[in-house]
């Protein structure tokens, strides 16, 4: 058996790692995620799908080899995560944020992220309250199946597992391969493995406006003929070189998450919140939910660190992005509420209250269960995507139907 257990500083670097490419990714900006609730770009699931099964493959074979791993499956106590995952997709449709892309979009020195990490903290202690009532006991406790993947209890018949994780894989990579990024087109994946595919006219047009939106507000010149700039419009400017970036950032992100988990834990950042108000708000000892927190809490803060850090950058010498907190709105939040500065602080920070106190009530967020629970196909993530997703949709309609692009 091969087992290791690393500092908790080392998740500062680990971070930091996932916080520069998910910020090449773009995910950082809150228009990202609003576009993949009105289902205008599909990039980030088709990301997640190539992290997850790459990861779920390297997981479960070195497991099945004798690796020691520390696990981190979610309880799948059901009615809880599903009102949680609701909630969160909620959060996502109004923000554009989810609880590790704020400290990303902090790094970037995006305005609005500074509202959405209040709007956070104050998510993250409304659960502290309300876990401390009979509800929310009832929520954690009925229904409560335990740490359960696809192949039974958590850190069994791994070979079995091994096998579930080569048909998930399959079924996440059709998915990054099949579902196009923009309507009309191709997905990244395909478009990747088939160079001899030149992108049609409107494929090109979306794929350099949405460049332009990301480098919204930037107060960094992008220049000409280097890299930041290719990386920027890698799909235009030199496809040769970049034509596989988003698919290699997703590779690199799931076998990133295993590492984790073979040096000290899962890759997780809404419990950071959670920390912090138990640290500054409702102490440990006095509230229940704090003192969980405090005797659980592993390199979360560290790893939040460093993906800020990590963000901030490749914001400033790999993309430019850097945007000193200038006034910049989300395009699909500007056509529907107006450039009101005010407004957009207030869906910041009430999105990120919903998405945070729905975090902490399914026990996990966008890192926590939909990457790295998923990745160990755990049954209480697939559960909490599966309700994320179909409350982001729904939400994000109802808010930007009227929105014309």
């Amino acid at each position: 058996m091969i087992s290791v257990t690393a500092w908790e500083w080392i998740g500062l670097f680990i971070g930091m790692l996932i916080g520069g490419l998910a910020e090449a990714w773009g995910i950082s900006n809150p228009e990202v995620l609003i576009r993949l609730g009105r289902w205008k770009d599909r990039l980030f699931v088709g990301c997640i799908a190539i992290a997850i099964g790459a990861g779920a493959l390297a997981l479960y074979g070195l497991a099945a080899l004798g690796v020691s791993f520390h696990w981190g499956v979610k309880p799948d106590y059901v009615w809880g995560v599903a009102l949680g995952a609701a909630i969160f997709g909620t959060g996502i449709a109004i923000s554009g944020y989810v609880p590790g892309t704020v400290w990303m979009a902090l790094g970037e020195g995006r305005r609005d992220a500074v509202y959405a990490v209040l709007g956070g903290l104050l998510g993250a202690a409304s659960w502290t309250l309300i876990y401390q009532t009979s509800f929310g006991h009832w929520l954690v406790t009925y229904d409560n199946f335990g740490q359960i993947y696809f192949g039974g209890a958590v850190d069994t018949d791994l070979y079995v597992g091994f096998g579930i994780a080569v048909a998930w894989a399959i079924i996440m990579f059709s998915v990054a391969y099949f579902l196009p990024r923009y309507k009309g087109g191709k997905s990244c994946a395909y478009t990747s493995l088939h160079k001899e595919r030149g992108l049609s006219p409107q494929e090109e047009s979306k794929y350099v406006e949405t460049a332009g939106m990301l480098l919204e507000g930037s107060s960094m010149p992008l220049g000409k003929h280097n890299l930041p700039e290719k990386v920027n419009y890698h799909w235009t400017v030199s496809s040769k070189l970049f034509g596989v970036v988003m698919m290699s950032v997703g590779i690199i992100i799931g076998l990133t998450v295993v590492l984790e988990m073979f040096l000290h834990q899962i890759f997780g950042e809404s419990t950071t919140y959670s920390w912090i108000v138990a640290k500054i708000w409702l102490p440990a000892g006095t509230w229940k939910y704090s003192t969980l927190v405090v005797h659980t809490i592993g390199w979360e803060p560290f790893s939040d660190i460093g993906t800020l850090f990590g963000a901030f950058l490749a914001s400033i010498f790999f993309t430019r992005r850097f945007q000193s907190f200038n006034n910049v709105i989300p395009p699909s939040w500007e056509k529907r509420f107006g450039n009101s500065q005010i407004k957009r602080a207030a869906g910041a920070f009430s999105g990120a209250f919903l998405m945070l106190l729905g975090a902490r009530m399914a026990d996990g967020c966008a890192s926590g269960h939909i990457l790295s629970g998923d990745l160990q196909m755990a049954v209480s993530s697939l559960e909490f995507f599966i309700v994320v997703m179909i409350s982001l949709l729904i939400v994000a309609h109802i808010i930007y139907r009227k929105v014309v692009d």
